[in-house]
């Protein structure tokens, strides 16, 4: 950028939706080609998420009055805690070919955490196209995700699935309402976004198998098939795309339906953000036959999705104060290196008991006095402890962050530690 250029980020309109979808194609070229049909099919979609869908903002960075980057800014409505937020996703952050190299998706990215903390969001949450970029920019680990590739007849089976039934095309709407009473119990999950819905009601090849109590359903599970032969088309694994369900034995349930299907699909491959899912399986030993030294058989890959920063702290915990902790009086001082700015701030946490001693609540305080411990930390790993999707004690260990007074270790990690933590498979 020359000196004299000016550079403006703002609200995209109808008449800007020519060049975005141009710099967007050009962006992400994977499936996509040039051709009108379509350039009209991602023109005719983006036109009605810009003037129908309420959650779904459009921006662009402009250069001298020309579009060079666009992105989509997606208003959340997150589980936090037990209790429903805002959040804000970022989503087809996108650089013209030309402009490269010049410092624009950073611009953008400030943008964006800018607008969280302007529109009430408590968290920015992304889905990184290099990790390593964003953590730069202080965006910590969310929860990772495990993708099990197992034998169908590996799943639990289960006599009784009464219950179970196939969910009917004009039935997605109860596929929705069950998803948004999973987000309200489910720390770190999302309401689906227009676009989500659009997309569950133009796909014709997903299944889902529901869990229903008298009409109600309380849980189900999307999947289709995939040929893993092409001669012989009896053999095929099933994909699973979302498990929903309200407790554990609406899960047993549904993985024993998808256990049925083992003679039209011998295997199967289910993500989630569970940690200890290995556990529900008789052997979680995977399809590859995977060694590792020594003596340990592969059960599944991981994967890092969604990344999350908190762009404003004091605005975190004040909006959070609802959170249990476990009972304790203790002040903890915190200096933080934000790695966006390249520079520390300090504050302190104040965890207070509640009048029955049942638990503590926490408050914060701008100015670091008379702290019982001082820990120093990055933002993205302050990110990820506040979130819940790391603990502290494994974070000291590896020498990720430092206490002042190692003894006290234990119970900052019991404080912080979260049984369930954040996890959504939402794609955005």
């Amino acid at each position: 950028m020359s000196k004299e250029s000016k550079r403006v980020i703002r609200r995209l309109m109808p008449d800007d939706m020519d060049t975005y979808v141009d710099i967007y194609l050009n962006a992400y070229p994977a499936g996509k080609d040039i051709s009108k049909e379509c350039y009209d099919k991602y023109y005719n979609r983006n036109m009605q998420s810009l003037l129908e869908y309420d959650h779904v903002n459009f921006y662009g960075l402009f250069e001298d009055d020309e579009l060079i980057s666009i992105m989509k800014l997606i208003d959340f409505d997150i589980n936090l805690f037990g209790q429903m937020n805002k959040a804000t996703g970022l989503m087809s952050l996108a650089v013209h070919p030309l402009h490269k190299k010049k410092g624009v998706a950073r611009d953008m990215v400030k943008f964006f955490e800018d607008y969280t903390v302007s529109s009430g969001g408590l968290c920015s949450m992304l889905l990184p196209f290099r990790i390593e970029y964003y953590r730069k920019m202080g965006y910590g680990y969310g929860t990772k995700l495990d993708e099990y590739r197992i034998p169908t007849l590996q799943l639990p089976s289960c006599k009784d699935i009464s219950n179970l039934r196939l969910i009917k095309k004009d039935e997605i709407h109860k596929v929705i309402s069950c998803y948004s009473s999973f987000v309200s119990s489910y720390h770190g999950a999302v309401c689906k976004f227009e676009e989500e819905i659009r997309e569950i009601n133009e796909d014709d090849e997903t299944r889902r198998i529901g869990y229903f109590e008298a009409e109600e359903l309380k849980g189900y599970v999307a999947f289709c098939f995939t040929r893993d032969s092409e001669v012989n088309y009896t053999l095929n694994s099933m994909i699973v795309s979302e498990l929903v369900y309200s407790d554990g034995e609406v899960l047993k349930k549904l993985l024993a339906g998808l256990r049925m299907q083992a003679d039209l699909a011998q295997n199967i491959v289910i993500r989630t953000g569970e940690a200890d899912f290995y556990h529900l399986l008789d052997s979680p030993e995977d399809t590859s036959g995977n060694y590792i030294n020594y003596g340990f058989i592969q059960t599944n890959i991981s994967a890092i999705g969604n990344m999350y920063k908190i762009p404003n702290v004091k605005s975190f915990v004040d909006k959070t104060s609802y959170r249990k902790f476990p009972a304790d009086n203790i002040k903890i001082g915190f200096t933080v290196y934000d790695e966006f700015k390249g520079e520390n701030h300090s504050f302190a946490i104040l965890f207070s008991t509640d009048e029955s001693n049942s638990y503590s609540s926490w408050s914060f305080e701008s100015e670091n006095i008379d702290s019982d411990l001082e820990i120093k930390i990055k933002l993205s790993d302050l990110s990820s402890l506040f979130m819940g999707s790391a603990d502290f004690a494994p974070m000291v260990r590896l020498g990720i962050v430092s206490i002042s007074d190692k003894s006290l270790t234990e119970k900052v990690d019991k404080l912080f530690h979260l049984s369930q933590r954040p996890f959504t498979n939402t794609d955005y």
